[in-house]
């Protein structure tokens, strides 16, 4: 009799162990390194082609983001326009630069 209960208590709590890791493994698999298949875009200016930009576009609590020199932005109209004018664009936008 009490070999039972000490068999059934190893037992409950090795099932006890697995129930509790488990769902942590499966966490760090569902976020392992492999997510890196970001979309990368690359965009260049509209005023000097030869000047352009590359970032990431990790997908964010509300949507795409795409990763700018310091930190996330969030895509406003589209990713490479919300990249082209936060970076290389910046200064003409606000036509500090006359064309």
């Amino acid at each position: 009799m009490k070999r039972r209960r000490i068999i059934s208590g190893a037992i409950c709590a090795s099932t006890l162990i697995v129930a509790l890791v488990e769902p942590a493994a499966a966490d760090r698999w569902r976020h392992a390194p492999a997510d890196s298949a970001y979309l990368h875009i690359t965009t260049s200016s509209q005023y000097d082609p030869s000047n352009s930009i590359s970032g990431a576009v990790p997908r964010g609590p509300r949507g795409d983001e795409v990763r700018l020199p310091r930190n996330l932005a969030p895509c406003g109209f589209n990713c490479y326009f919300t990249l082209r004018n936060a970076t290389v664009d910046f200064w003409r936008r606000y036509d500090v630069f006359p064309q």
